[in-house]
């Protein structure tokens, strides 16, 4: 499937909204939901035809995931305390192995592209991930949506 570069952006901006307000209308079943939405988007992104080179395409899945996780973080209803915390994190986790297994096989399947170029896409989408983890982790804690 061919999708130029303004539907795909348009398509990802969709479900990401969506799980934002389903985060936020049905807060347990919208973070049970986040990994299902962070490798929808990612397989847009990674096994559509489009033209982006695998680095952006790594940098986009980044961002998918980086945006979810701070959506949920935020908008999510109810009490924000560590334990709910942890909740949002193993999810986060869960999302990003199966985002980062389906990297590694666009990575592998690339054929336009070099080895330090699939080795970099790689590390960067890494890094940000721990980046994010790091930067965000204690977002919208003590935070009360009820």
């Amino acid at each position: 499937m061919k999708l130029y570069k303004t539907k795909l952006i348009g398509y990802l901006t969709l479900i990401l909204l969506l799980s934002i307000a389903v985060n936020y209308f049905l807060p347990p079943n919208g973070i049970l939901l986040s990994p299902v939405s962070m490798s929808l988007m990612v397989w847009l992104i990674l096994f559509t035809k489009n033209d982006l080179q695998i680095f952006i395409k790594s940098v986009f899945c980044y961002l998918c995931i980086g945006l979810n996780d701070i959506g949920v973080k935020l908008f999510a209803g109810g009490i924000h305390d560590w334990e709910g915390q942890g909740f949002i994190t193993l999810f986060l986790f869960i999302g990003f192995f199966s985002c980062a297994i389906m990297l590694l096989v666009a990575v592998y399947r690339e054929q336009g592209a070099g080895k330090w170029v699939k080795t970099i896409s790689i590390v960067a989408f890494m890094l940000l991930v721990y980046a994010n983890i790091q930067l965000f982790q204690k977002l919208g804690l003590d935070a009360r949506y009820c």
